[in-house]
């Protein structure tokens, strides 16, 4: 992380939270009647997400680089964002919302019963490929690279603790999983285990664009196969 001071990083970690973190929680509830996604116009509101997770980054992120030599090269990126990491994660994103699917049909307790809109022409998945990908680009900087980083940074210049960055990890699990709760527990528990991987993800290769990419693919196919 960049260094700021402690009270103006204080500061802006609770205006985040209470104005980005807490709001989920309270969402409504989809039904029958109030479809999750009742139309897709121009997704502006996911835009200016996304700016705002741009502006974030541009404060607090630093470049992280993992081989020896400290260089960058074109081969190096392409191998690191395309055919492992987002593979792999997105894979692992699957195989997880199978596992809750199966869950929720052989227990009949986690799912939520609401409908989902899909698209319908070709202006329509267009806005709905930018509503995704924007959507899935806030919600890696926020959750994966801001919050639980941001947070341990805080503590531990205050005072560390045995645990600290554990609490950290969680709150920031805890925060992804329930702010999809309005979708129903299936919904929370396909988040939290979702968090894991990508959090893993961004963690192994000090990048978030694999994660951002998995999560797009993760979420634009999902659509499809509802």
């Amino acid at each position: 992380m960049k260094k700021h001071t402690l009270l103006s990083d204080i500061a802006v970690f609770l205006l985040i939270f209470f104005l980005f973190i807490v709001p989920p929680f309270f969402a409504s509830v989809p039904s029958i009647d109030r479809p999750l996604f009742n139309s897709w116009g121009f997704p502006w509101y996911q835009i200016l997400l996304a700016l705002f997770s741009g502006v974030l980054l541009f404060f607090y992120y630093e470049k992280k680089v993992n081989n020896a030599d400290g260089l960058v090269t074109a081969a190096t990126v392409w191998q690191k964002l395309i055919i492992f990491p987002v593979v792999f994660t997105f894979g692992m994103l699957f195989a997880i919302s199978l596992f809750c699917r199966f869950l929720s049909e052989v227990t009949g307790f986690f799912d939520g019963d609401f409908l989902v809109v899909k698209p319908s022409g070709v202006l329509q998945w267009l806005f709905c490929l930018v509503n995704f990908g924007c959507a899935a680009f806030y919600e890696e900087v926020l959750y994966r690279f801001y919050f639980s980083d941001e947070l341990f940074s805080i503590v531990k210049r205050k005072k560390q603790w045995r645990g600290s960055r554990i609490l950290c990890e969680l709150l920031g699990l805890l925060c992804f999983a329930f702010a999809h709760l309005y979708m129903g527990w299936i919904s929370v528990l396909n988040a939290a285990l979702a968090h894991l991987i990508l959090r893993l993800c961004y963690k192994k290769t000090c990048r978030l664009w694999p994660c951002v990419a998995a999560h797009f693919v993760y979420n634009v196919i999902s659509l499809i196969l509802l």
